[in-house]
Formats: C-alpha cells, structure tokens, sequence
C-alpha cells in the first residue's frame, strides 16, 4: 500500500534507513555503543518522511492508524525487550526509528521477493527486520554447538562446578554460549557477557549458578567484582554487535522478504 503511490519517496526513505543502520552498526562493531546522535538524527528525519508521505497520500485514514499501531507495537516490544536483558539500548532505539520512518513491509515486484502464500499472515517492516536478524544471529548457535562438542571430545568437564543446576539450564548454555579462561574477562577490551553467577560461601569455597537472563543490562563493575578468586575456564555468551544483524535483516526484508514468515506459511499451507 506505502509504495504503490510515490516510490521515488519509498527508496529514499530505505536509503536513509540504511544509512543510518550502517552507521549505528559501525559504532556498535568497534565499541559495542551508539552515540546518541545517531537516534536524534534518525528520528527526526524519519518521521519527516513519513509524515510526507502521509501528507502527499491526503492523510489517508488507514495509513495514519496503521502506522500509529505499527509505532505503539514495535515501540512497546523493543522496550520489553531491553528491560527484559535480550536487547542493548541501541537495538531497542534502532527499531523504534525504523517504526517511525518506515512502517510497512513492501511488496517489491521482484523475483526474490519472498511472499507469503497465505495473504493475510503479514508483518510490519520493522518486525520483519528483527525476524530476519534473529534468524541470522540465531545461525551462530551452531558454532557454540560445534565448539562445546569438541570440548566434550577432548574430554573436558564443561559443567564442572555447575552440577546441580537443571538439565533445560545447562542445554540453553549449551547452544548459546560456550567457555573461555576467566582471564580474558579481566581484560577491559572483551565483548563476552558472563552467563555465570559466583557467589562466595562462608568457608571460602565460591558456588556457581547459571545466569542466562538479563545479561546485556547486569552492571560491567559487578560483573568484574563478582571473578575475585575464580580461576579456570567460565561460561560466557559473546556480547554480538546486534545492529549490524537488524541492518542486514532489515536490507533482508525490504528486497526479499520477513524469511521467518515466509517459512511459517509455507508450513501453514
């Protein structure tokens, strides 16, 4: 519907998007923080667009409540997201910005565009974008896989000191993180996040739990306190440049399609 009037204003609009999302992953890659510029930029001219957009379509009623939806539910998920530990601030801030500059997911007439068999199964382009970042993300769990499994062969302990924890704890540890020498995390220029709790006993021994939520947010002072007197090999989950995954994710969405959706309906028909 956004791009069957105006194209020219629909590309643009991708080509800002990109700009910035290219940006914010460059700052996410090298120091894991986006400066807030960055989203005071984007807002901004974001919601210029879309409002040109609106305004060259006659404020089309449905337009103006479906983007008004699409901003209060990718707003609200973006921030659940982050107050809940899956998300750093700058992913919640990115799709924030794309549900305000581009709401919709378009319907390219290419060859690669992936479209779904079932009409009414659709999603905004923002959640579009995140569906296709989290599929590409989730691709590295077969890298953990392959590296714990080869701990394993080696014969190595993995869960030593983390015997009591359950069985669906250590397989989620399993595919989403791996070990490393507690040493590099006393390095200040590591991007692991500690999947570890340590909590020292009475008689000088330290207990060790399993910690897989609300990682991104734990404290980085805490964290470094909490590896007094631990030594060995800890479970970390590496701390991902998550934009540069919602950037392809969302070039992903905008020239071939929501890969999730289109699988999900495939499956549905």
């Amino acid at each position: 519907m956004w791009i069957q009037m105006f194209a020219w204003l629909y590309f643009f609009r991708v080509s800002v998007c990109l700009f910035f999302l290219a940006v914010a992953s460059f700052f996410d890659f090298r120091s894991r923080e986006v400066p807030d510029w960055v989203w005071l930029l984007f807002a901004p001219i974001g919601l210029a667009l879309t409002l040109s957009l609106l305004a060259l379509n006659g404020w089309h009623m449905n337009m103006v409540v479906s983007w008004i939806i699409v901003l209060i539910v990718v707003s609200s998920l973006s921030i659940a997201l982050f107050y809940l530990g899956f998300f750093g601030g700058g992913d919640a801030k990115a799709l924030i910005c794309l549900a305000i500059a581009m709401p919709d997911e378009p319907s390219l007439p290419t060859k690669l565009a992936l479209k779904s068999p079932i009409w009414w199964l659709h999603m905004p382009l923002p959640i579009s974008a995140f569906n296709n970042s989290v599929l590409m993300a989730s691709l590295l769990t077969l890298a953990f896989i392959t590296k714990n499994i080869v701990d394993l062969i080696r014969g190595e302990e993995i869960f030593k000191g983390l015997e009591d924890e359950s069985f669906p704890k250590k397989i989620l540890a399993f595919i989403t993180g791996y070990r490393v020498n507690v040493e590099k995390l006393r390095s200040k220029r590591h991007h692991y996040l500690l999947i570890e709790d340590f909590n020292k006993c009475s008689d000088g021994s330290i207990k060790r739990r399993l910690k897989l939520l609300n990682l991104i947010n734990s404290h980085e002072n805490k964290r470094e306190e909490a590896l007094d007197g631990v030594h060995g090999k800890v479970w970390v989950t590496p701390g991902l440049p998550f934009l540069a995954f919602i950037t392809v994710g969302f070039a992903v969405a905008v020239f071939i399609g929501d890969i999730i959706l289109w699988i999900i309906s495939l499956a549905l028909t």
